[in-house]
């Protein structure tokens, strides 16, 4: 019997449940029953319910990152008595990580993926980016697909298989990629953007030679990336009497009395209830997902996954647009100029807006979307159902309001020390990078050898060999005055960069280049 942890309290599976002669209770991703794991699920609380009916039943629990704090935890939940732990060092010798600090992370990427051969994993963290960065990859001539959570089981396998027999050699991916994937040869897995944790980065830069081969796991990051993981970790809790002032916006909008409201359902529209409470749709999603988790509300899944429509026709094949005037034409019009990357993915749209914005009634719109997906302009993916709200409990005082603080406030520290964590890990330019890894999850590690803090890339002191190399390379170079610094410096393995451009400063104190204000190399 395969099932999630939600389903436990489902009635079909208790039913089923009792008549089945289990032998074997076995727990994947057994991280997210503790609270001190990287992805706290409630729902995996609930296992322990099964045991107590089934007390004698063997348990086995399975998780690719936990650190002992974690392993701890994971016994008391589910009652484990003297567990057998079996455990492999997060050790891996043939793996090299390397951290890339950079203004242009293309172009590193397009470095790095001209370096290292073979298959290869980029790790974005939302959607747009997985089709933009593989688009400008195929540009460059690379065999290169995108894949997220958005697209249909279909298209996902049918990627999913060209990425496995490398007929593609390149997946760029959110972290839906890798669960379940065991791909042996894939000799290099890149960031883009900063994890959120180092349980999530190892899991997923450990999707590299697992054949044992020497392979490669690197991060780029540009001077924003930190900023930006920072505010989403600010966006994911916000304060209490910002919840609070939501969950009331919430009960006013659909004119909620203090006291009523229990079981109540109510159609949901994101855009017209951020213009009513002044706040940004994003937000309000967090806010609604806490009140979900809490117990306040339940969402639809229509609220979660709306309707989305993607562009299939050739830009050239809407010429017809400006030749007509009725209202195919001014609904197409509108969709080009309110939503961007129709052209290369799955988009969200907002019906409700559009209705509102072209004085039309919803069932005009599908109407026409469908009459475009006929005349093969458009595919759309409509919503499960319509986005809507279910109150769990009567509407309180505003003062009377409450959530889980403690547990709150836990999960958000938790977060917090996680990204702490891997921004001390990007940041670190002593500490060998899987010495450092191995001491977050509780092992005692001696320097690979193979990182690039251990290949010397941020020592600045400069060695005769690397300052004749210099020299070397700036007679050979030709006209140096086309050269700037950061051009000049390229041409250097990631390990010697720093050290060049120690050695043309010191070059430049002693007389024998200049380097302009622009940055151009020029001779004394």
């Amino acid at each position: 019997m395969y099932i999630s942890p939600e389903r436990i309290r489902s009635e079909i599976f208790y039913r089923r449940f009792a008549k089945a002669k289990i032998s074997l209770f076995a727990i994947d991703e057994v991280h997210c029953i503790s609270q001190w794991g990287y992805d706290f699920r409630p729902s995996y609380l609930q296992i322990s319910d099964l045991r107590i009916q089934c007390p004698h039943v063997p348990v086995i629990a399975l998780t690719a990152t936990a650190t002992p704090t974690v392993l701890n935890d994971i016994s008391e939940k589910l009652a484990l008595k003297s567990p057998a732990i079996y455990s492999k060092s997060f050790e891996r010798n043939n793996l090299s990580f390397t951290v890339i600090h950079t203004h242009d992370k293309f172009n590193q990427l397009l470095h790095l993926l001209n370096k290292v051969k073979g298959s290869a994993i980029i790790y974005v963290r939302n959607r747009k980016e997985t089709v933009l960065v593989s688009n400008r990859l195929r540009q460059h001539q690379y065999a290169a697909i995108h894949y997220h959570g958005g697209m249909d089981k279909a298209e996902r396998d049918r990627y999913q298989k060209l990425w496995m027999s490398n007929s593609a050699l390149i997946i760029v991916s959110t972290n839906a990629f890798g669960m379940g994937i065991d791909k042996p040869d894939v000799r290099l897995v890149v960031h883009l953007d900063l994890a959120p944790s180092p349980e999530e980065y190892y899991q997923e830069a450990g999707r590299a030679g697992r054949d044992g081969k020497a392979s490669f796991a690197v991060t780029i990051i540009d001077e924003g990336d930190i900023a930006a993981a920072e505010e989403q970790l600010a966006d994911q809790f916000p304060p209490k009497d910002e919840i609070a002032e939501v969950f009331d916006y919430l009960c006013r909008y659909y004119k909620i009395a203090y006291g009523d409201g229990l079981h109540l359902t109510f159609d949901f529209n994101m855009s017209d209830f951020a213009a009513y409470s002044g706040k940004k749709a994003k937000k309000i999603f967090h806010v609604l997902s806490i009140l979900d988790r809490e117990g306040w509300i339940m969402m639809s899944e229509g609220l979660k996954e709306p309707t989305r429509i993607m562009i299939v026709c050739d830009y050239q094949d809407l010429k017809w647009l400006n030749e007509r005037s009725d209202k195919k034409s001014g609904l197409v019009t509108h969709l080009l100029r309110k939503y961007e990357g129709l052209f290369t993915d799955f988009v969200k749209i907002d019906e409700w807006a559009i209705c509102k914005d072209l004085h039309m009634e919803e069932s005009e719109l599908d109407r026409l979307l469908q009459m475009l997906k006929a005349e093969g302009i458009i595919d759309i993916r409509k919503k499960i159902s319509g986005p809507a709200i279910t109150f769990l409990s009567d509407r309180p005082e505003l003062r009377s309001f409450t959530i889980d603080m403690v547990a709150y406030r836990f999960r958000q520290k938790m977060a917090a020390d996680r990204l702490s964590a891997m921004i001390a890990y990007i940041q670190n330019e002593k500490e060998c990078r899987q010495a450092f890894i191995l001491r977050y999850f509780g092992e005692k590690g001696k320097k690979c050898g193979r990182c690039d803090i251990c290949k010397g890339t941020f020592n600045p002191e400069v060695s005769p060999e690397v300052k004749e190399k210099v020299l070397n390379a700036l007679h050979n170079a030709g006209d140096i005055s086309l050269y700037t610094v950061k051009k000049f410096v390229s041409g250097f393995p990631l390990n010697k960069r720093k050290q060049v451009h120690a050695a043309l400063s010191q070059l430049e104190t002693e007389n024998i280049i200049h380097i302009t204000d622009k940055g151009f190399i020029q001779w004394l």
